[in-house]
């Protein structure tokens, strides 16, 4: 090899040099390029594909190259406004659509038919969640001592629930109370105007659940003028009748709205006095309420229609047997024996009790029973639910301090006069399943238990519920509670236990016992 060949060599070599050193620029330049926007890949189908020459694909590749470079090299000089611009329109249309959407929510929640949805659904939860369970967790199986839990529970009388709202509750006082007459566990109570002269309606009734210890009323109803008496109507368990302090009868539907669905008209056709004292009267098919007042009216009415009463009795007595004159009786209270629909007892203001009679030749007062110094608060006839008949006989309660026990067809001299209260008597109520055991409560806050066939001079059990007045009491369907409250507006159902439990010869030992008072009362008025 001569010396020309090799510098040719060496010039070529120095030139394939330069073109590596060039291709190398240039692939460096070209990945920092395509770092800054990769390359789209676009696939295709098998039914896309076409054939294509290798030299075209090369030139178009290096022109989309160059279409990348360019677009790249543009978009990085773009001004940093367009991108806060772009930035503040997407927030400002997140922010129209967020607005948009709390808007909806807004309506969604104020709607009434959600609001009703929530209210009924939020009820069953609280029920489900707050239920007062009537067994004992506690329980030991492997220990029973049986002589102890009958001899601890026969005199017991426990406190089930005690339900106090405060936004209707306080302020104002128990006037009346009821059990349902279809479930065990629903109860009602009345309530008199607020004592803080709120702008709250006079006139309050809240419907509780004793299974619910959330403090929470199931419904509410209200009307303008203060309920004096209220209950569940005996054949149509959602309907609410009450009696107003106005003279107005109202009544609510459970399934309506909270104001009456019905009412009597302020006019001297109807009451003008308070009303305390209403029974429905009848059977399913053939019913009527039947309202007494201190006016001395008896209106008989139909739950149809309230427009106008169907039969008005003026009830007027002698105000002594030396005088003709006759005056209205102020009726405090009042009571049919089970299944009667025309006779019928009183409670009066001045103290006397009257039986009277709707329809027939008695029609009116016709017998007087005096033995009360003092308002007569309650009446009640006995159930009589056993083989003897004792539906003749009837409670009467005063404020006297007094409960008195009365026949009502042997004579209009008082049985029996139990004198323990120390305090005014305001509700005395039968059991309806024990023929001897009746309930009182009175001022001082005590409940009392009286079972006659026992002992007749003191109650069996003294409860202190409170220290504030227990103005009404109700006994449960079964006879196992009893519901009370007070003039603080709390309202208190208790379980009597196994004081409220007859044996088999219950029946006959009180008719014994009846005579045995009969015997004292000749005794002692052969004796004075």
């Amino acid at each position: 090899m001569n010396a020309s060949t090799e510098t040719k060599e060496v010039k070529s070599e120095s030139k394939i040099t330069k073109q590596r050193r060039a291709i190398n620029l240039s692939v460096k330049h070209n990945v920092a390029t395509f770092e800054v926007l990769p390359r789209e890949i676009q696939t295709y189908s098998k039914g896309t594909q076409t054939a294509f020459d290798e030299g075209e694909y090369v030139q178009q590749s290096r022109e989309e190259k160059v279409k990348e470079v360019v677009h790249a090299e543009t978009s990085s000089q773009k001004p940093q406004s367009d991108e806060k611009e772009a930035d503040s329109k997407s927030d400002a249309q997140s922010q129209v659509a967020g607005e948009a959407a709390f808007i909806d929510k807004e309506a969604v929640a104020s709607s009434q038919d959600f609001l009703s949805f929530l209210d009924r659904s939020s009820r069953i939860v609280e029920r489900a969640l707050y239920i007062s369970s009537e067994y004992d967790i506690d329980r030991d199986y492997g220990f029973s001592d049986a002589a102890a839990d009958k001899s601890s529970s026969k005199r017991e009388v426990t406190q089930q629930i005690k339900l106090f709202d405060e936004r209707w509750s306080k302020h104002r006082s128990v006037t009346d109370v009821s059990w349902s007459p279809q479930f065990q566990d629903l109860v009602l109570a009345s309530y008199s105007a607020s004592e803080n002269n709120s702008n709250d309606p006079d006139g309050v009734v809240l419907v509780w659940s004793a299974q619910n210890t959330l403090q929470r009323p199931e419904y509410r109803f209200h009307c303008q003028s203060p309920v004096m008496t209220s209950f569940f109507s005996k054949f149509s368990p959602t309907i609410i009748i009450g009696g107003t302090y106005s003279g107005q009868i109202v009544l609510w539907d459970v399934r309506a709205k909270s104001t009456p669905v019905q009412h009597t008209p302020l006019s001297s056709i109807g009451h003008t006095h308070p009303v305390y004292s209403m029974s429905v009267v009848g059977t399913k098919n053939a019913n009527s309420l039947v309202s007494v007042s201190t006016d001395g009216k008896l209106c008989v009415w139909s739950l149809e229609n309230l427009l106008q009463p169907q039969e008005v009795l003026e009830l007027h007595s002698k105000q002594g047997k030396s005088t003709t004159i006759a005056a209205p009786v102020a009726v405090t209270c009042m009571a049919f024996r089970e299944s009667e629909v025309n006779c019928f007892s009183v409670g009066s203001e001045e103290g006397s009790v009257y039986q009277a009679y709707r329809h027939g030749s008695q029609r009116g007062v016709s017998d007087r029973f005096d033995g009360h110094f003092g308002p007569v608060t309650g009446v009640d006839f006995h159930p009589s639910t056993g083989a003897i008949d004792f539906s003749d006989l009837f409670l009467t309660s005063s404020t006297d301090w007094t409960c008195k026990l009365w026949n009502q067809k042997s004579s209009t001299k008082s049985l029996y006069s139990f004198n323990d209260a120390g305090d005014y008597i305001y509700d005395v109520k039968w059991s309806p399943t024990h023929p001897a055991l009746f309930a009182s409560v009175d001022g001082s806050g005590m409940l009392d238990l009286w079972n006659l066939n026992e002992e007749t001079e003191v109650p069996i059990t003294k409860t202190a519920v409170g220290t504030r007045a227990l103005n009404r009491l109700q006994w449960s369907n079964d006879g196992k509670k009893i519901l009370t409250g007070d003039s603080l507006g709390a309202l208190y159902i208790y379980d009597t236990g196994e004081i409220s439990v007859p044996h088999a010869d219950e029946w006959t030992k009180f008719e014994e016992t009846l005579q045995k008072l009969r015997t004292q009362d000749d005794a002692a008025t052969q004796n004075p």
